[in-house]
């Protein structure tokens, strides 16, 4: 993405540019809109300090119900890089930041119940299918037993 490098000519008029892409279109593997606003300023010859924010969401699947949604993407960016060969390219480090940003487990939302592994129901808080759960608390207490009366003996 060209509006992502910057040439060390680019600071010959001033010491500080501001970018702004309102579209980031570089492949972090999922559907996004994602805008970029930053200020990268000349610190010496072959190096520069980036500080800016990361706005917007990535399209993903909810990892309980599979149902699609926008996690949203808020990231406070402030580092500095090398300019190697009289030119930087910023849009790896937005990707990377981007990428570490995003949950490991994606959730459509903290109680999402997701899908029932009988009925194939999608399960919400406020409607439930009717099939019985094989896992019961009670069958959870039974199956962990030996690692809880572990935990409490020691």
């Amino acid at each position: 993405m060209k509006q992502l490098i910057i040439n060390s000519t680019d600071f010959l008029k001033n010491e500080t540019l501001e970018i702004r892409v309102d579209k980031f279109e570089d492949d972090i593997g999922f559907p996004s809109n994602i805008s970029v606003n930053l200020e990268v300023t000349k610190v010496s010859d072959d190096k520069v300090h980036v500080n800016g924010a990361i706005e917007g969401y990535v399209n993903t699947e909810c990892a309980r119900c599979l149902s699609a949604y926008r996690h949203p993407i808020e990231i406070y960016m402030e580092c500095d890089m090398d300019i190697l060969g009289g030119e930087i390219d910023i849009s790896d480090e937005i990707r990377q930041r981007i990428v570490l940003d995003l949950p490991v487990k994606p959730l459509c939302n903290t109680e999402c119940l997701g899908i029932c592994a009988k009925c194939g129901k999608h399960n919400t808080e406020h409607d439930k299918c009717s099939c019985e759960e094989k896992q019961s608390e009670e069958f959870n207490k039974e199956r962990w037993k030996v690692l809880f009366n572990q935990k409490n003996n020691k």
